[in-house]
């Protein structure tokens, strides 16, 4: 990401984080150097709030789609499913890699498609990061 669009999104977040911190009931509850680093350009506080901001496309997106509707489809493949491991390859080979696949499958199980599969995972034959994908709290 543009180093410029980065500050300007941090500065955004922190005027919103310190408005928040200055309402009554007090809706926000990062800490005030989380805020001075947002408003005054500190790198590694800014990507600790902002995260990964990287587009996953829609190429990526079907790809999954793809690989996960196969077993879906299948219940002699879904029965057969070991879990993660057993597609990783196919995926890396799409151009997706593992974080990436996490954050398509979390966003399927949100919507409720491929529950099955995805539900299938949660074995041995999946890395720990990649046995339930659900969606974290989005608390402030």
């Amino acid at each position: 990401m543009d180093q410029t669009i980065k500050l300007a999104l941090a500065k955004i977040l922190g005027e919103i984080y310190r408005i928040q911190k200055r309402l009554p009931e007090d809706t926000c509850n990062v800490n005030d150097s989380t805020i001075f680093g947002l408003l005054n350009g500190m790198e590694n506080v800014i990507d600790a709030q902002l995260g990964n901001l990287e587009v996953i496309s829609n190429r990526q997106i079907e790809h999954v789609s793809n690989i996960l509707n196969r077993y879906h489809l299948d219940q002699n493949e879904l029965n057969n499913f070991t879990g993660f491991y057993e597609i990783e390859y196919e995926l890396e080979a799409g151009g997706v890699d593992r974080m990436t696949a996490i954050q398509i499958i979390t966003m399927f199980n949100a919507e409720n498609r491929f529950t099955e599969v995805i539900q299938r995972m949660d074995t041995s034959g999946s890395p720990g990061e990649c046995r339930r994908f659900n969606i974290p709290s989005y608390d402030c």
